[in-house]
């Protein structure tokens, strides 16, 4: 049996780091074996570095098969990365050793795309003060959400999808609270959900907490806010068993999928950055050193 890769499911760590990278056109497959299998060694229940492979990459490092680039129909930025690398930890110093630890193994074998620093608001909420991810699943139907079964190609892994959003919480924070609510779909105070006879039909929550055909399409959500007082927003992060049911989900937020109704909460926030990724096993990362 597979064995998933450290700290995706522990909600304990308070600071976070994300980092995107890119094949150049002279990037040294063998250097950059040589860095991912660093990264694995530098990886521990103290500060897990979790990674996390684009269609590009994948290919290269001999995947067994191909999914495609991230899209949706020109709605959201595509800015398909080949590698995700995010760092979770208890305390900011040891993040920032950690992130230079990362940054300095992997050198100038894949180009920069991004790096943000994240954070846990609060008692786990989103900088709109909305408890965020509360309606993750729990137990095995965390796992179940997350890590692909068999006999499905990836097996033992997770599906990926990372997005930097940008708030206008200037626009949003001049709503009466009542009116915040009815664009999440829950109680501010004490994330309530609302019944369906006071759900709004474009209430985010209403959009993305949904079936499909019976099947509940759940995903484990792992987001954070980051920023400053200038530029501010939520590093979307979530692990899903099926690629498809993150392109569903959006596809609900932008109204085209099922229906006409857009998500009310893209008044308030946009998605800057956009990729997905595959998360393979412990074992299948163990492999890079042989």
């Amino acid at each position: 049996m597979s064995t998933h890769q450290a700290g995706i499911f522990d909600r304990s760590y308070q600071h976070h780091l994300f980092f995107e990278y890119c094949l150049g056109s002279n990037s040294d497959l063998a250097a950059v074996r040589g860095a991912l299998a660093a990264l694995v060694d530098i990886s521990d229940d103290n500060m897990p570095v979790l990674l996390a492979f684009g269609p590009g990459l994948w290919r290269e490092l001999g995947g067994k098969f191909d999914f495609p680039g991230f899209s949706l129909d020109g709605h959201i930025p595509s800015t398909q990365s080949d590698l995700f690398v995010w760092v979770q930890a208890r305390d900011r110093a040891d993040l920032f050793d950690r992130g230079m630890a990362v940054r300095n193994l992997i050198g100038d074998s894949l180009a920069s795309q991004l790096e943000l620093t994240g954070f846990v608001y609060h008692d786990m909420r989103d900088l709109t003060g909305f408890v965020d991810g509360i309606g993750n699943p729990t137990g095995d139907r965390a796992l179940q959400a997350a890590m692909i079964p068999e006999p499905h190609p990836g097996a033992g892994g997770s599906w990926v999808l990372g997005q930097k959003w940008n708030h206008d919480l200037a626009s949003f924070n001049k709503l009466p609270v009542a009116e915040q609510e009815n664009v999440i779909g829950r109680t501010k105070a004490d994330a309530v959900e609302f019944d369906d006879e006071r759900m709004p039909a474009n209430a985010h929550v209403g959009r993305v907490d949904v079936d499909r055909d019976g099947v509940a399409q759940k995903i484990w959500r792992r987001s954070v806010p980051y920023g400053t007082t200038t530029e501010h927003g939520l590093y979307f992060l979530a692990f899903s068993c099926e690629l498809d049911r993150f392109d569903y989900l959006m596809r609900r937020m932008y109204g085209i999928a099922d229906d006409a109704v857009v998500d009310r909460l893209l008044d308030y926030t946009r998605p800057a950055m956009s990729s997905w990724w595959y998360a393979p096993s412990q074992e299948w990362l163990a492999s890079l050193a042989r």
